[in-house]
């Protein structure tokens, strides 16, 4: 795939069928017990991650390119439109839920509800994704992604503004942009890299894994750096690419115990990972067997499903007792359950809310035009010359 080619792909359908996948062992890991800790289930929000710093990136430098600026407002807009109305109709559903047990205030839901609301998931006191009294908490991802939509895209403007468009020099700010997050995240929690008192899902280290995702698509938007990921877009490469990340995969859980908690596996994940992206988005087999319509239905609808397997486990054990032990038939039922439940919310809240935001932001470019029409017209150089004039 030449570098026009790649700029002229509108839409990466095979990195839906990504997005399917990760879902999947992300519940397996979860509720298919120990037997299936091979799939290493638990490194599935790390291709999220990668994903989520690729394609926001990719679309915030197409839009530079498009109209010579990226609109914080349009992306900040898109981002709330996009994420909060599926979000929070599963948490009030929660609630709703609870309540209507009996059980709101004798768990932890009324405490939680703070740092749910105000994206500090991963902060939560306490909390264990998948606890018996906070099944909620493996929404800590939105709480790392959503730091990371405010501060990456504002350095993106600014790098903008000061002439910063050469790639290598984004490159230099991706890395610095790593060290701020990573900054402020340890000035508010008191800590900077991950220790062994500290929980993974609050390491600093993830900000590092969405920004691989970044460099990746920054890397494929200028020519001359897409040279050098080029060879990785040859079909052919795929074997290789793909072995790679499966083995690295596989092994991830053994290797994560036997290294103690070594953070850079997890780098080295994002970085095969990131790979694995250039493979995808390129022609070749892999891409069409991620892109078919089975994998593009759960890929589209993996937000919400990864958002629903913990209160779907929830509600499937107390109206089915046995489903409490993890074993296979638990992690498929809470798989058919959720990808259920989340097809309702894709149609009917997700697909209608972009659509609004999509609307709004049309909106007000038209009466921006309109008013940067306006005052053009105020000018005094834009006054008719006088009949005769040459």
């Amino acid at each position: 795939m030449d570098h026009d080619e790649f700029l002229a792909m509108r839409r990466f359908p095979a990195l839906d069928g990504l997005r399917a996948i990760a879902a999947t062992i992300v519940i397996l890991f979860h509720f298919a017990g120990p037997k299936w800790s091979w799939l290493s289930g638990w490194v599935g929000v790390y291709i999220f991650f990668v994903l989520s710093g690729f394609l926001i990136t990719t679309l915030l430098l197409r839009e530079q390119d498009r109209t010579g600026r990226i609109s914080l407002s349009a992306f900040y807009l898109r981002r709330v439109f996009r994420i909060l109305p599926p979000y929070l109709v599963i948490l009030g559903g929660i609630v709703v839920f609870v309540w209507l047990r009996g059980e709101f205030f004798t768990r932890e839901l009324p405490h939680a509800l703070k740092y749910y609301l105000t994206f500090f998931n991963e902060f939560l006191p306490g909390s264990k994704p998948n606890g018996p009294d906070n099944f909620f908490s493996g929404s800590w991802t939105l709480g790392i992604e959503e730091k990371f939509y405010l501060v990456w895209p504002f350095l993106l403007v600014v790098a903008g503004a000061v002439g910063l468009a050469a790639a290598w020099r984004k490159l230099a700010l991706a890395f610095a942009a790593f060290a701020l997050m990573a900054g402020l995240v340890g000035v508010t929690s008191g800590w900077v890299l991950n220790g062994p008192q500290v929980p993974i899902y609050r390491s600093t280290v993830h900000y590092a894994i969405l920004l691989i995702g970044c460099v990746l698509a920054i890397a494929m938007h200028y020519r001359r750096s897409f040279a050098v990921i080029k060879p990785l877009t040859h079909p052919l490469a795929a074997i290789p690419v793909f072995g790679a990340f499966a083995v690295l995969h596989v092994n991830m859980e053994s290797l994560w115990w036997e290294t103690g908690s070594n953070l850079g596996l997890l780098i080295a994940y994002g970085l095969l990972s990131a790979m694995l992206l250039v493979v995808l988005v390129s022609p070749g087999p892999l891409r069409r067997l991620l892109a078919t319509k089975v994998m593009r239905f759960v890929g589209e609808r993996s937000y919400s499903l990864y958002l629903l397997q913990g209160p779907v486990h929830f509600a499937v054990v107390a109206a089915i007792p046995p489903l409490g032990e993890h074993r296979m038939i638990s992690a498929l039922t809470v798989f058919a359950v959720g990808l259920g439940i989340a097809d309702l919310i894709h149609r009917w809240v997700e697909q209608p809310m972009i659509l609004t935001g999509k609307k709004l932001i049309a909106r007000r470019q038209e009466r921006k035009a309109l008013r940067a029409a306006e005052a053009e017209l105020k000018r005094p150089d834009a006054v008719e010359a006088p009949s005769g004039a040459r």
